[in-house]
């Protein structure tokens, strides 16, 4: 019997690979459908092979952890520019309702980023994104409406609205699902939202019929979107295994800081963190005398796993992204502090993972320095750095849910985690806040939207070079420097350089 069965929001790394790193931490296989089936970035997957091979898998699993979007519009980019009606895509759900194991599932609220790259959006983002950006703002606040409205030709705000109209009323049926018991734990994602903007205004809208309908249990509403698979493969984790939730203490060195919204989210870090260890499968404690003492405190005894956070920074650039502004410097003191928090967390409890929400887009590389200097890598049963907050959040409780389950239960796959925390530090890190910017400048790529790399140019010395520098990421720092990543493994998987994918390998 298989022990998790997945349908990913695409085919990115993060939806397909991460999910099975999760699983593979607690010792459990997660079986991905044919490569066939899934999308290639703007083209859409094979639904009715994704519900053929849903259907019989169901038969032999344990769990399934479906995203709605990899199901109702064959992915993520799909569901952004397909033309299918809510009606349809519902009746494509419908497949839940048939016998087989219980399924976790997710469903997202749509972004309105703003940019004028229309690489993951409707073709008319190229030149109205912006424009669009302002009427979320405008028809959230209801102050400048008309005109917000006058600087978007009619057809394209008609387009965009109905959009997300179709998109309200599927999380609407998402929830429905639930609650008649055709999806037994539901994540909602609020993609990219700014606070001011229709989708923080979905968001308290959905959190308001989850409460009607009592579901707080079994409906999520929160930030996040590419690692939800990776959140629910974990919770199927505990189920899988029968071990009862883990307690995570939150850490942060300035708890005060955990009420600051990071970018990209329309919501106080705090309730990121929360309702992320919750989906996980997962109860939060904020030990909000972190500075120290309380983590040799009661509360501190009394958790499974410490998840310190590395706060959002303040003030805040605009331009501070690790993508678009990867030189702009940060606070060493916060680094350092953090840092030595992690070094008292490890002596504490077994199991500890580091969220770095400081800025989007990558990883502080003070704060890299700062663990360096504390030996603290050996340490750390998760980490991650990556996209938004929620992202990050995510993957750091997946990470500790999932090595949890695999502690309690004696299955845990030591270079399993090994793996999970290396790849998240060469590409949240290495990738992300150093080589990324260096690579784009060789190629002639811009920082501020996306870029594309011809197939010719995706097996090239630049890309090698870079290969050869991420290596001694992780060569160079005790406790990941017996994970290796295989030569010539690193790919753009959508042909920009944003994200990457490369095949790690530990050795003796």
């Amino acid at each position: 019997m298989t022990g998790i069965v997945l349908v990913p929001l695409d085919e990115r790394p993060v939806c397909t690979s991460l999910p099975s790193d999760i699983a593979r931490i607690a010792g459990i296989d997660c079986a991905l459908p044919p490569t066939a089936l899934l999308p290639r970035i703007r083209h859409h997957g094979d639904t009715a092979g994704l519900t053929d091979w849903l259907i019989a898998s169901r038969q032999e699993a344990s769990f399934a952890v479906v995203s709605l979007e990899g199901l109702g519009f064959g992915g993520l980019i799909p569901s952004r520019i397909g033309r299918e009606s809510a009606a349809e895509v519902a009746e494509r759900w419908s497949v839940l309702r048939q016998p087989g194991c219980p399924v976790f599932a997710s469903t997202l609220v749509p972004r309105t980023p703003d940019s004028a790259d229309a690489m993951e959006e409707p073709e008319y983002w190229d030149p109205h994104g912006p424009a669009l950006h302002r009427l979320s703002a405008a028809l959230a606040t209801g102050t400048g409406v008309a005109e917000a409205r006058a600087a978007v030709p009619a057809t394209v705000r008609a387009d965009w609205i109905g959009r997300r109209l179709r998109q309200h009323t599927l999380a609407l049926t998402a929830i429905e699902f639930a609650a008649h018991g055709d999806i037994d734990r539901l994540v909602v994602g609020i993609d990219d939202a700014a606070e001011q903007s229709l989708s923080a205004a979905d968001q308290h809208a959905l959190d308001d019929w989850v409460n009607r309908c009592q579901l707080g249990d079994k409906v999520f509403v929160q930030p996040g979107a590419d690692e939800i698979g990776a959140v629910l493969v974990a919770r199927a984790c505990l189920a899988v295994r029968g071990v009862r939730a883990p307690t995570i203490g939150i850490s942060c060195s300035d708890p005060e800081s955990l009420n600051r919204v990071a970018p990209y989210e329309s919501s106080p870090v705090r309730e990121t963190i929360r309702r992320q260890v919750e989906a996980a499968g997962g109860r939060a404690v904020f030990l909000d005398g972190s500075n120290g003492a309380e983590l040799f405190g009661t509360s501190a005894a009394r958790c499974d796993a410490i998840l310190v956070v590395h706060p959002p920074e303040f003030p805040r650039s605009p331009a501070a992204d690790w993508a678009m502004a990867p030189d702009a410097p940060t606070d060493p003191r916060q680094a350092e502090l953090t840092a030595a928090l992690v070094t008292r967390a490890v002596t504490s409890t077994a199991l500890v993972g580091l969220a770095d929400v400081a800025r989007p887009n990558g990883a502080d590389p003070a704060l890299v320095a700062a663990l360096d200097a504390a030996d603290a890598w050996r340490g750390l049963s998760g980490f991650a750095a990556w996209n938004t907050a929620g992202n990050t959040v995510g993957t750091v409780a997946a990470q500790l849910v999932a090595g949890w389950a695999g502690r309690e239960s004696g299955t845990l796959d030591a270079g399993a985690l090994q793996i999970a925390v290396a790849r998240r530090v060469v590409e949240d890190y290495g990738w992300m806040s150093i080589e990324r910017d260096r690579v784009r400048t060789e190629l002639g790529s811009p920082r501020t939207r996306h870029d594309h790399v011809a197939e010719p140019d995706t097996g090239s010395l630049v890309l090698r070079n870079a290969e050869t520098r991420l290596a001694a990421v992780l060569t160079a720092r005790p406790g990941l420097d017996r994970v290796r990543i295989e030569p010539s493994s690193l790919t753009l998987p959508w042909h920009r350089t944003f994200e990457i994918d490369l095949r790690l390998t530990v050795v003796d």
